[in-house]
């Protein structure tokens, strides 16, 4: 029997014209050895490479090579080694844990918010009903609404079947809606809220008005999503830039830098000071792992000049 979808994935391969073939763990390291790349230890880089995608590292061959626009791209500048590669691949890892660490907190602070103070006024199941969000809010309405439906059937959370079996309901209270949404989608729903619930919500965010709030909420759940994948955020242009809050000078500082993660970083300090997590240390967090990794280019990341005399990274005196 023919098989047509195997015949149409034949033709489409034959029209494909990537032409790069397998390459074994040995010539991956003998192309970096051809590439001039200092290699002083033939079985540590095997290990590495057998444990990393070669794909996945290229991301951190950049700062150590020629501009790809040089008659030498994709050579690497003389007096770097396999191990600069290396130190700049774990110093995005750790600089992505203490990141996700510091929005999961942001992130949990604002579904209490959000389901606190919309259950206040509205109760239990209030958010099933347009009225009790912002007037002409009916698309965005529906959409928020299609997405919970669809992140409700997805989740594998006990409390779901267990709330389902002993109050004969498929609705779900909203401070447990909150628990099983994207971040994406909790931004929605602060997006459509009353204009005096949003206030509520961000109160603690001084000098930050509803609408950068939920810019800025927009961008981190990007920012969040490029940990949780465990891809590259060292050197990213991010694909949400955050906004600007006008009138305040630590951020209009940092204007060149709003699609950088320093940016995002400052953001996320911000916040955590405002909501009173100072526990997680992330200010402290983020200079010991400069401090522990002092070669790698802070411009790069968006860090401007005198960075830590900018008042969100100042020390308290």
């Amino acid at each position: 029997m023919i098989n047509f979808k195997e015949q149409l994935q034949d033709i489409k391969n034959q029209e494909n014209s990537y032409q790069k073939k397998h390459k074994t763990f040995n010539e991956q390291l003998e192309i970096l050895k051809q590439r001039k790349l200092q290699i002083s230890n033939d079985s540590f880089v095997l290990t590495k490479l057998k444990h990393i995608n070669y794909y996945r590292l290229s991301a951190y061959f950049l700062p150590f090579q020629y501009s790809k626009n040089s008659e030498k791209k994709n050579m690497f500048l003389p007096e770097h080694s396999f191990e600069d590669i290396i130190s700049l691949y774990y110093f995005d890892a750790e600089l992505r844990k203490i990141v996700f660490e510091a929005i999961e907190s942001i992130e949990i602070y604002f579904r209490t918010q959000i389901a606190y103070f919309h259950s206040l006024k509205y109760d239990a199941f209030g958010y099933l009903l347009l009225k009790n969000f912002r007037e002409n809010k009916a698309d965005k309405f529906d959409e928020l609404h299609d997405d919970i439906l669809k992140e409700k059937s997805r989740s594998k959370e006990f409390f779901i079947k267990h709330f389902r079996e002993k109050y004969n309901s498929v609705d779900l209270p909203v401070w447990s809606v909150v628990e099983i949404i994207s971040f994406g989608t909790l931004s929605k729903f602060f997006m459509i809220l009353k204009e005096e619930e949003q206030n509520l919500v961000i109160q603690n965010i001084k000098g930050v008005n509803k609408l950068v709030f939920y810019k800025w909420f927009h961008a981190l759940s990007g920012v969040r999503n490029i940990c949780a994948h465990h891809s590259r955020l060292w050197n990213r242009t991010l694909g949400v830039s955050f906004e600007i809050p006008k009138g305040f000078e630590a951020f209009e500082n940092l204007k060149d830098c709003k699609n950088k993660i320093f940016f995002a970083l400052s953001v996320i300090e911000y916040i955590l000071t405002s909501i009173g997590e100072d526990e997680l240390e992330f200010k402290s967090n983020i200079k010991a792992l400069l401090s522990k990794y002092p070669k790698v280019k802070l411009e790069s990341m968006g860090f401007i000049e005198n960075w830590e005399q900018n008042s969100i990274w100042r020390e308290n005196e």
